[in-house]
């Protein structure tokens, strides 16, 4: 074999592997390709407790839901049904906070709400933010007003000035705030479910049913939820898909009825005899020291108020898998 010859081959198994090392990562590539909507059925880690840590989710490829702002993933193992949530946007962590997220399943793997089983968490309780947190509203309102604190964005901009935040401090108080506000939270909500009749449960009930959330040490809210299959109708022999919707409910309107007169009032009552749902005398959304209330996109909190209103949602299928 002359040496042409063999240099010959020794190129094309050169441009062989090269090429086989190339699909190889395409390979890869595609196998970690981020979505919208989870593609696959996942096995959950052995090892998984739901704490609100991100412990055992590091390496995994969360889908990132536009419409919600929200990654998201899905699994099982022979007994649950798991969900995780990571909101990395401190405006829809807000939103989270006001309303909470629902997570509903249609076993029958229909698209409709209505006919769903359904669990919501955080439920925040307005009472523990709602007007006097005086010592938080530094550089976000004053305290002239009264309105809300929508866990760590004063929408009340009252004519008391306060110190001037930098949108980083600003962030970080917003952070801890909701921080603190998930550390009391104590029950969950739910409808429907197959064993447990109850429609609001502690979040240290014996069915099985977990739902915990935190703020992490980049601000991002990390959420960890557990249902037994059990309460859903499902097994994992049967593999049958099923519908599931996450939705983001925001601050819902029976929740911001205006208290008038005294101070701190409801989502618009605050100052002398404003009353009503859109500013009042020294309150309401973003209002200045004495004029109405301000409808505007974001106010000095950084918050989108019409954002924060409208529920955000989607509709994805799921398959239980086996080990």
């Amino acid at each position: 074999m002359s040496i042409f010859s063999i240099h010959m081959k020794t190129r094309s198994l050169k441009n062989t592997a090269a090429t086989l090392m190339l699909a190889g990562l395409s390979l890869a590539v595609q196998a970690q390709k981020v979505t919208e909507l989870q593609e696959v059925s996942i096995f959950a880690p052995a090892t998984i407790k739901i704490d609100g840590k991100n412990i055992e989710w590091g390496n995994s490829v969360f889908a990132e839901n536009k419409r919600t702002t929200i990654s998201y993933l899905i699994s099982n193992d022979d007994k649950n049904l798991y969900l995780v949530v990571r909101s990395t946007d401190l405006a829809n962590n807000t939103k989270i906070m006001a309303g909470g997220i629902t997570f509903s399943v249609n076993p029958d793997g229909k698209k409709k709400e209505k006919e769903s089983i359904t669990l919501t968490y955080p439920l925040i309780n307005r009472a523990n933010f709602r007007g006097g947190q005086q010592g938080r509203r530094q550089g976000m309102g004053g305290g002239g007003g009264g309105g809300i604190a929508v866990v760590g964005a004063q929408m009340g901009a009252g004519g008391g000035g306060g110190v001037q935040q930098t949108p980083k401090q600003r962030d970080s108080a917003m952070a801890a705030m909701q921080k603190t506000q998930l550390a009391l939270v104590k029950e969950i909500k739910i409808k429907g479910f197959k064993v447990t009749t109850d429609t609001l449960i502690s979040i240290y009930n014996t069915s099985g049913i977990k739902a915990v959330a935190n703020i992490d040490k980049d601000n991002a809210y990390f959420y960890e939820m557990a249902i037994p299959l059990s309460e859903l109708g499902l097994t994992v022999e049967s593999a049958k898909e099923f519908a599931y919707n996450i939705k983001l409910n925001g601050l819902q309107m029976p929740d911001f009825g205006g208290g008038g007169g005294g101070g701190g009032g409801g989502f618009g009552g605050g100052g002398g005899g404003g009353g009503g749902n859109r500013g009042g005398g020294g309150g309401g959304f973003g209002g200045g020291g004495g004029g109405g209330g301000n409808f505007g996109p974001r106010n000095s909190s950084g918050i989108d108020f019409q954002a924060l209103f409208s529920p955000t949602d989607f509709w994805g299928k799921y398959t239980l898998t086996k080990k």
